[in-house]
């Protein structure tokens, strides 16, 4: 048993670290932590609603990058080993393949969190730049605006020092820079004096994020299924076209439709969304409650719990080949 949680630990692992540097998770994670935080300066005819719509445009940018990262993760880790052949000489060990899937879920799955790490950070700190009436807070705002920039400047030095990967370095420097930028925000008030830690933070946005890295969980799991018979880019299509559809599940489903047993099981299979994205439960002084993000996250986790199995049960079936 502990030999096969070493050898559960050490897939999971390497295929994070497979993950995370790679150009590409690198672009598109720098990209919308980037833009999260650059919302504050680039979004001006805010009449005065500066605060809610840096949140609520946060908020959107997190899950549209996340949706994209996740696919790109889950589906990289499977479709690119198995096209290489790296899967089969895996599996050619004694290494099972409910292992070899649940452990390269796992990776995706923890790259994808990180990614809602700093994606929450990014909105937190967002969101603080942005609190006052057409003013923006630079003491709070500067430094996270910063930290994409220096990330790649400490990535690309260490790379050069010692010919390390570069994307992983600059991710996790990003990572590492924001939650300095955050633990500063939260030391200081609008007029940089030393306050109460954290009271100027929107803490609110904290179970807002958290709803959605559940929902990017859940995403995750449907392109590690996708991914066992399909490339990445018919993946994140599939992913994409599935969100689309989980927005309109009360519209399809619910009330909008006549009721009917076929109905009931599509729409219980399909994943709704709006579970997930409660944007508009924080207008004004808005709350969502911890106990409505428990039971969100345990209708993802039943979700998630089945995705799974069908990504099991397809890849016990697959086919792979050698080289």
């Amino acid at each position: 048993m502990f030999w096969r949680i070493r050898q559960f630990a050490a897939v999971a692992r390497i295929s994070l670290l497979d993950i995370i540097r790679q150009p590409g998770f690198l672009l598109i994670a720098a990209a919308g932590m980037a833009l999260i935080t650059l919302l504050p300066l680039l979004l001006t005819q805010t009449l005065g609603e500066s605060a809610r719509l840096v949140r609520d445009n946060a908020l959107a940018v997190h899950w549209t990058f996340g949706l994209v990262l996740g696919s790109y993760a889950a589906s990289s880790t499977l479709a690119r080993e198995t096209a290489l052949g790296t899967a089969a000489l895996v599996l050619s060990k004694p290494v099972s393949r409910s292992l070899f899937f649940l452990a390269k879920f796992c990776g995706a799955a923890a790259a994808t969190l990180l990614f809602s790490l700093g994606a929450g950070m990014a909105t937190l700190l967002s969101a603080r730049m942005a609190a006052g009436y057409f003013i923006l807070d630079w003491r709070a705002g500067g430094p996270a605006i910063a930290a994409p920039v220096l990330a790649f400047l400490i990535g690309g030095y260490l790379n050069y020092r010692d010919r390390g990967p570069f994307a992983s370095r600059a991710f996790i420097g990003m990572l590492v820079l924001y939650a300095a930028a955050l633990a500063w925000a939260c030391a200081i008030d609008a007029e940089g004096h030393c306050g109460a830690f954290g009271a100027a933070m929107d803490w609110r946005l904290a179970p807002a994020g958290l709803l959605i890295a559940m929902a990017l969980l859940m995403l995750t799991g449907l392109a590690g299924l996708l991914a066992t018979r399909l490339d990445t880019v018919p993946t994140l299509i599939l992913c994409s076209l599935a969100f689309l559809l989980g927005l309109m599940s009360d519209h399809l489903f619910g009330r909008a439709t006549e009721p009917s047993a076929a109905v009931s099981v599509l729409g219980g299979l399909l994943p709704n969304w709006q579970h997930f994205w409660l944007a508009d439960a924080l207008s004004g002084n808005g709350q969502i409650p911890w106990s409505y993000v428990g039971h969100a996250s345990a209708y993802g986790a039943m979700h998630l719990g089945g995705l799974l199995l069908l990504g099991l049960l397809s890849f016990r079936r697959a086919e792979w080949r050698n080289g």
